[in-house]
C-alpha cells in the first residue's frame, strides 16, 4: 500500500470530528447540531473568538470561516502541525499524518515514545522564557552574522534589516528529544498589549536551494497575535497608515522595495513609510487578528498587501468584510428593527450628527418606542417656537419652554444612540483600506524582491548610513566576506 492509499485509508477510517477534538476544539453546541462548530478555548476556559472550525454535513471535512478552505483528515494535520504533540521542529508533514492517524487508530508503530504526550489542549502555554534570545544590534558586528544567511536567502538588505531590527531575534530552545533548535523569530502580541510576547512566528535555516521551515512556536496564540513592527517605532494607535502582510519577509521586503531610489517616492513619502506600522498574520488571517488591529489603530488607513494569488484575493475579501461589519451601522450589526431607518440614508453615514435629521420617510421607520420620544421631542420644540415669538409671555415661561424642548431632544438622542451602539461625536466614516500589489508577474513582494538585484551597490552608497548616523556600508563588507569564502568572483 503505497502513501496515498494510506492516507485514503485514513481518511475513511477516521471522522474530523476526533481529529479536532484530539487537536484541543471542543464542539460549541450554541452554534447549532445541524453545522456543527468546534472552537478552542483560552486557559480561563473561554472561547477564543475567530478559532473556530464547522464540519461539514454530510461530508468528513472542515473549514474555518470566513474562508471556505476545506480540509479533511489528512489535510487538516498536514496544515496544522503545531495542534499535534507528535510534531517535531523540522519534521516532514507527511510523517507527522502518519504518527497522529495511527495513534488515532491504535495502530502499533514500531519504536514508538512510550511516554504518551498529553493532548495539545494541555499543553503548556507559549512563554517568551523558555527561548534563549540573540538580538541584532546595528552597530556591532558580531551580532549580525548570525544572522546573515537568513536574510540573506531572502534578499533582505543590511539596511532593511537595521530599520527592523527591534522586531526580529534569534531564538533557541531544545527539543523533548535532547536536541538544540534555533530559528528566525518574530515576536507575536495582541495588538493594544505589547507587554507579552504571545508567541513567535519562525523562520528555519536556509536550506541550499534557499527555502526554509515556516510555522509558528508550539502554544502561539494565532488566532490573535500578531507581528508588528515600525521603523521609527510608531505605536499602533498612533500609526496613520498600516501595512498588512502574510508573513514578516513580505513586509520587510515591501519595505525594502519601497525604499529603493527608483521607486518613485519622494524624500517625504519615505519619512511617512519609516512611520507607518507593518504587521504579518503569520499565514491566513483570523478574525481576532482582523478585528484587533483593526479596534487598535482607529484612525489608519490599512495598506493590504496580501499575496497576489486566489487565497490573497480571498484574505482582502474576508478583511474587507469584517471591518465592515465592525462599523455599528452596517446592516448586518444594527438591531432588525432599525434596519429600515439605516437604509433611507442612501449616501451612508458618516457623523452620529447625520443619524439626527428626521424627516417624514425616516420617522416612520423608526420603532415605536422612539417614535414616541421623538414626537414629544417635535411637539416641544414647536411649543418652545411659538412661545418664543410670543408678545404675551414674560421671559420665564420662554426659557421654561425651551428648557422642555432640550429635555425632549437629549432623552431622544440618548435613546437613538444607544439603540445603535453608537457615542454622541463618533466618527463612522468607513475605514480606508489600500490594496498593494507586487508587481505584474510576481506572487508577493519578496519574490518581486529576490527576483532583482539583491545588493546592487546604489543601494549600499544610497544607504550609507542611516537617519541616526549608524554606518550601513557593513553590508558591503558582509557581501565581500561571503563571496572570499564561497571562491566566487565578482
Amino acid at each position: 500500500m503505497n502513501e496515498e492509499q494510506k492516507f485514503e485509508d485514513y481518511r475513511n477510517r477516521l471522522n474530523i470530528r476526533d481529529v479536532l477534538t484530539d487537536a484541543g476544539y471542543t464542539l460549541h453546541k450554541r452554534d447549532g447540531l445541524r453545522y456543527p462548530a468546534y472552537v478552542r478555548l483560552d486557559n480561563d476556559g473561554r472561547r477564543i473568538r475567530g478559532d473556530k472550525f464547522i464540519v461539514m454535513p454530510n461530508k468528513n471535512c472542515c473549514f474555518q470561516p470566513p474562508t471556505i478552505k476545506l480540509y479533511s483528515v489528512t489535510s487538516f494535520i498536514w496544515e496544522h502541525p503545531n495542534l499535534f504533540p507528535e510534531y517535531n521542529q523540522g519534521m516532514k508533514e507527511s510523517a507527522l499524518v502518519h504518527k497522529v492517524c495511527q495513534r488515532l487508530l491504535n495502530i502499533p508503530v514500531e519504536q514508538r515514545n512510550q511516554n504518551v504526550l498529553a493532548p495539545t489542549r494541555d499543553a503548556k502555554p507559549f512563554n517568551i522564557k523558555d527561548y534563549k534570545i540573540e538580538r541584532f544590534h546595528p552597530d556591532e558586528a558580531d551580532s549580525q552574522k548570525p544572522f546573515y544567511a537568513f536574510f540573506k536567502s531572502r534578499g533582505i538588505d543590511f539596511a532593511t534589516r537595521c530599520a527592523f531590527h527591534r522586531n526580529f531575534f534569534l531564538a533557541s530552545k531544545a527539543a523533548d528529544n535532547g536536541a538544540s533548535y534555533k530559528n528566525l523569530s518574530f515576536p507575536m502580541y495582541i495588538p493594544g498589549h505589547p507587554e507579552k510576547c504571545v508567541g513567535l512566528e519562525e523562520r528555519g535555516y536556509p536550506r541550499k536551494d534557499g527555502s526554509a521551515r515556516k510555522g509558528m512556536a508550539a502554544g502561539t496564540n494565532a488566532s490573535e497575535g500578531l507581528w508588528m513592527a515600525s521603523p521609527k517605532d510608531m505605536e499602533l494607535k498612533d500609526a496613520k497608515d498600516v501595512y498588512v502582510f502574510e508573513s514578516a519577509y513580505d513586509a520587510m521586503a515591501f519595505y525594502q522595495l519601497r525604499m529603493k531610489k527608483d521607486s518613485g517616492l519622494d524624500y517625504k513619502a519615505r519619512q511617512e513609510l519609516k512611520s507607518a506600522v507593518f504587521i504579518s498574520t503569520g499565514g491566513n488571517p483570523s478574525y481576532g487578528q482582523i478585528q484587533g488591529v483593526v479596534k487598535a489603530a482607529p484612525g489608519a488607513t490599512f495598506h493590504l498587501g496580501f499575496d497576489n494569488d486566489l487565497a490573497g484575493k480571498q484574505f482582502v475579501f474576508n478583511f474587507e468584510s469584517i471591518v465592515q461589519k465592525m462599523n455599528p451601522l452596517h446592516p448586518e450589526s444594527v438591531a432588525s428593527d432599525m434596519k429600515g431607518f439605516i437604509e433611507t440614508f442612501k449616501e451612508g453615514i458618516t457623523s452620529t450628527k447625520e443619524l439626527l435629521d428626521i424627516d417624514d420617510d425616516r420617522y416612520v421607520e423608526l420603532p415605536e418606542g422612539l417614535q414616541k420620544l421623538y414626537l414629544a421631542y417635535d411637539t416641544a420644540r414647536n411649543e418652545a417656537w411659538e412661545y418664543h415669538y410670543s408678545p404675551f409671555l414674560c421671559k420665564e415661561d420662554k426659557q421654561e419652554a425651551a428648557d422642555r424642548m432640550n429635555k425632549a431632544y437629549q432623552e431622544f438622542k440618548q435613546a437613538l444612540f444607544q439603540k445603535l451602539h453608537v457615542q454622541d461625536g463618533q466618527d463612522l466614516n468607513p475605514i480606508g483600506i489600500v490594496r498593494e500589489l507586487p508587481s505584474e508577474g510576481y506572487k508577493d513582494f519578496n519574490d518581486e524582491l529576490l527576483e532583482k538585484k539583491q545588493y546592487s551597490m546604489t543601494d549600499v552608497v544610497e544607504t550609507a548610513f542611516d537617519e541616526n548616523g549608524v554606518s550601513l556600508t557593513e553590508e558591503r563588507e558582509e557581501e565581500n566576506e561571503e563571496t572570499k569564502k564561497s571562491g566566487l568572483k565578482r
